[in-house]
């Protein structure tokens, strides 16, 4: 089940990435803008995944409010994390448009998907759209060794560290950020060029495809503990992970989802998308607590 989903997301990322990059092109130069990649996406997640995602849709009545394109909520067993999501992708110059005045409120987009996510317990994030020759950490071409990275073209980084720095390139926030498949697994996946992946699962799909293999240990933060922000479908779904003081955690009692806002609630937020994974019943690996095994997840 883990694994289903992480293809997914990082199949997406990598078409966004080349997606983004031939719109870019002289010869083509379309407009690819946030909303057509996000509800891309988005439509593609639900199509793959229908037992587990939910999406839903809101009309535009007026100009958002909070600056949010979408709320992302991941419905584990022991909690559920709730992200309040703005996209922007970085334009054909490289520059990363922040800064943006909501005329209806005459406040800052950024402040406002700040201020809602904390009234609503979500966790404000920017969710970057981004091509190959436009990133560092996450490009390709950085490795050594004859692998090389997977194209990592969605990357997610916390609103506060962006609205700290107000960058201008993805490579003032690019250390913040982390590839969307991190929700599903922290581990960075490398392509082996010409030759096809040794021991790897045909289940995998379009990762065995591509000649890609996964790292043996989980990759972690400057700090060494491995607290990227973001939680992964393990740990909402083990009760014997901390997770106490994280923006969008919610502690469950076991029961259902709970009841959908109504689409009022939405459109008065100015909220157009609502995307709901329930990773209830993805089973838990053997050792939930020990993130070094190499099993981990090949479930």
């Amino acid at each position: 089940m883990h694994t289903g989903l992480l293809n997914s997301l990082l199949e997406l990322a990598h078409a966004t990435s080349e997606n983004l990059a031939f719109a870019h092109r002289e010869d083509v130069n379309v407009s690819y803008g946030e909303e057509t990649i996000t509800e891309s996406n988005l439509l593609e997640l639900r199509r793959r995944h229908p037992a587990i995602i939910t999406l839903h849709t809101f009309g535009k009545k007026k100009e958002a409010k909070t600056g949010a394109d979408w709320e992302w909520h991941i419905i584990g067993r022991a909690r559920s994390f709730g992200m309040r999501v703005q996209a922007k992708r970085l334009q054909q110059d490289n520059v990363l448009k922040i800064p943006h005045m909501v005329k209806s409120t005459k406040a800052e987009q950024i402040n406002l998907l700040i201020d809602d996510a904390k009234t609503q317990g979500l966790m404000p994030v920017y969710c970057f759209y981004a091509t190959e020759a436009q990133r560092a950490k996450w490009k390709a071409s950085s490795a050594a060794g004859g692998l090389s990275p997977f194209e990592f073209g969605c990357l997610l980084a916390s609103a506060h560290k962006v609205k700290a720095k107000m960058p201008k390139t993805l490579s003032v926030i690019e250390s913040d950020c982390v590839p969307w498949h991190y929700l599903v697994d922290r581990r960075r996946f490398r392509r082996l060029s010409g030759s096809g992946a040794i021991g790897i699962s045909r289940a995998l799909g379009f990762l065995a495809a591509e000649g890609l293999i996964e790292l043996p240990v989980p990759e972690v933060t400057a700090d060494g503990n491995g607290d990227i922000g973001f939680p992964t479908i393990d740990e909402l779904n083990d009760p014997r992970v901390t997770l106490k003081g994280r923006e969008g955690i919610v502690a469950r009692d076991g029961g259902s989802a709970g009841p959908v806002p109504s689409a009022d609630h939405y459109r008065e937020r100015g909220i157009s998308k609502l995307v709901e994974i329930d990773v209830r019943e993805f089973p838990l690996p053997h050792d939930p607590l020990g993130a070094q095994s190499e099993t981990r997840r090949q479930t």
